[in-house]
């Protein structure tokens, strides 16, 4: 999938269409995907949110009102649940959390126990082949529509991003920094050139300068002149990049819209992406997993 840019217009076409920015409308804030992690298996008052998550009062009421508005979360007896949108944020937050512990093993956070018995690998597949989904399989097919996305409320204005320097750079900094994970996205259309990057973005010289400078410094991306390609380790965030897109076809399109067009090559269908256990090939849904506890990040927002 990922090319040389000049960025023909076929790739073009798919940026502009893309509804991954859509996506980080809802997700793309420090803290929410930490709070719906928080409420995968249980609901949880108000209290026991702030008391997990170490999160600031004033930030976890915004962060709440706003996934509220998003449709991800709704009241509950026990204060808070997540709704169905929500609960169908699995597949993105048990990605991240594997890219995370692929590199630091004692990354903190929820420890899923699949039903056969061990701890959760997840696997994203091809739902018609069950092939593991890999960029490299995947061809550009005809490009959405540019979405139309009902009536979501705008989104919050968002806050300087604000990366650990010295640690590894995890998939939750990535998502939860817009520009940070729309420079990511752009990669794996073959988006890599600077200009390329700044006229598709929209963006300040300078935040884009400190954007891919950070994506540099954690592994994802590699500095080639004026390019910047993804690294290995960068092109292992397919699969979550797959999932932000299904999800937001799914859950943020309106009904009827075109969706992506991503084609599976192994299978030569059309890439309908699930769910798997990478230890025993199972589905993977809520009623499959149980939690060990959480332990979130103990930063301030």
């Amino acid at each position: 999938m990922t090319k040389p840019s000049s960025a023909p217009l076929a790739v073009t076409a798919h940026v502009t269409a893309s509804i991954v920015p859509a996506v980080l409308d809802v997700i793309g804030q420090r803290w929410s995907l930490a709070i719906i992690q928080a409420l995968l298996l249980e609901d949880k008052s108000f209290g026991q949110l702030l008391r997990e998550l170490h999160i600031p009062r004033s930030t976890l009421a915004a962060r709440l009102k706003h996934l509220q508005a998003m449709r991800c979360l709704e009241p509950s007896p026990a204060g808070y649940s997540l709704a169905e949108a929500g609960r169908a944020l699995l597949p993105i937050i048990s990605l991240a959390r594997a890219w995370d512990v692929s590199l630091v093993p004692e990354t903190q956070g929820y420890e899923l126990i699949h039903c056969c018995g061990e701890r959760l690998l997840p696997l994203l597949v091809c739902r018609h082949c069950a092939q593991p989904i890999h960029v490299r399989d995947i061809q550009l097919g005809a490009p959405a529509e540019l979405p139309r996305l009902g009536d979501l409320p705008k989104p919050l204005r968002r806050s300087r991003a604000e990366f650990s320097a010295g640690e590894p750079l995890s998939a939750t900094e990535i998502l939860g920094d817009r520009w940070t994970a729309m420079v990511v996205a752009l990669a794996f259309y073959g988006v890599q050139r600077y200009g390329d990057l700044k006229r598709h973005l929209s963006i300040a010289p300078n935040i884009l300068a400190d954007r891919l400078l950070r994506l540099c410094e954690g592994g994802v991306l590699l500095r080639e002149g004026h390019c910047y390609r993804l690294s290995e380790r960068g092109l292992q965030l397919f699969p979550l990049i797959v999932a932000l897109m299904a999800w937001g076809d799914r859950w943020l399109r309106e009904t009827g819209q075109t969706q992506t067009g991503l084609r599976h090559r192994p299978c030569a269908q059309l890439l309908e992406p699930e769910l798997r256990c990478g230890c025993c090939a199972g589905w993977v849904d809520l009623q499959s997993v149980q939690g060990t506890g959480f332990s979130g990040p103990n930063k301030s927002a």
